[in-house]
């Protein structure tokens, strides 16, 4: 059984940046940030995902296990587009632009039982079934984050099914704005809670200004800052969250665990360009940042 599986996307980011600065031919990937926010922590997490020859694989087999990929003739490319405030916009390519042929589907899960799992933004329905083929594999915890693209088109009575079906839902600020023109992250949080009372656990991602966390059946919400010093590339720091996320959750059961650990994962995603700060980081590294962070917690009513 895989102890900790991350399941998305594999990438080739070209990257421009605000001030107009760019970086191209950047590899990551979705999944990839999801699982090297699991390896911060000292695990070696399976990779489900579809890569070409042009990825540099060896960057990353140190860290992850890559034998559940599957490979394929091209690596999906993206433009990622960032904005002042923060928000960027991933454009695919055009020889890679038709997303689901880049996306791995339930005959790639295989029939062995599964551990934790955490399934990054895919295409609607392709997510849908593979949280449910992840389920009858035995996975658990599951943790799930979106794809803001095409949010706004899914009922929302189809995203309550899905936030239901799993552990943790972890959508980040513009995929609740998707979901809720014009809510606040709050009354967002609000709002996905009432769609799925009883899921365990219940955040919204907000960059910079940390993230907001709900346990079912508590009154109260958490607060916490981000971790991070110095942010040189924010691209996949939300997937890296919801890797480190998945690790504490798992071994403690704890939101707050779970939450600091998914925040200081994102902060050695945040402080290099690409992949270079998670491939870096350390478990002793991660645990020093976790005691300097967690005096920052705060609650406060939903």
């Amino acid at each position: 059984m895989t102890p900790f599986l991350s399941i998305g996307n594999m990438s080739i980011d070209d990257l421009v940046f605000a001030d107009g600065t760019t970086r191209w031919r950047t590899p990551g990937g979705n999944s990839v940030y999801a699982a090297l926010g699991m390896a911060v922590w000292g695990e070696r997490p399976g990779l489900l995902a579809i890569y070409g020859p042009d990825y540099p694989i060896e960057a990353l087999t140190g860290r992850i296990d890559v034998s559940p990929c599957r490979r394929h003739r091209l690596t999906l490319r993206n433009w990622g587009l960032y904005e002042n405030d923060g928000s960027r916009t991933f454009l695919f390519r055009r020889e890679t632009r038709d997303w689901i042929e880049f996306c791995p589907d339930v005959g790639d899960l295989g029939a062995a039982r599964i551990g934790a799992c955490h399934i990054a933004p895919l295409p609607w329905a392709r997510q849908v079934a593979m949280v449910r083929a992840a389920r009858d594999r035995g996975a658990g915890p599951i943790t799930v984050d979106v794809d803001d693209r095409r949010l706004a088109q899914v009922p929302h009575g189809d995203l309550a099914m899905l936030v239901r079906e799993i552990d943790a839902f972890l959508p980040s600020r513009q995929d609740a704005e998707a979901v809720f023109p014009g809510a606040s992250p709050v009354e967002a949080l609000r709002r996905f809670r009432a769609m799925a009372p009883d899921t365990a656990v219940i955040g919204v991602k907000l960059g910079a200004e940390g993230v907001i966390m709900h346990r079912a059946g508590e009154a109260q919400m958490l607060l916490l800052p981000t971790a991070a010093s110095d942010v040189v590339d924010a691209t996949g720091a939300g997937d890296t969250f919801c890797g480190g996320f998945l690790v504490g959750y798992a071994r403690s059961g704890d939101m707050a665990t779970a939450a600091l650990m998914g925040s200081v994962s994102a902060s050695f995603a945040v402080s290099a360009i690409g992949t270079d700060g998670l491939v870096r980081a350390t478990p002793q590294d991660a645990e020093a940042r976790m005691a300097a962070l967690a005096p920052q917690i705060r609650y406060l009513p939903l």
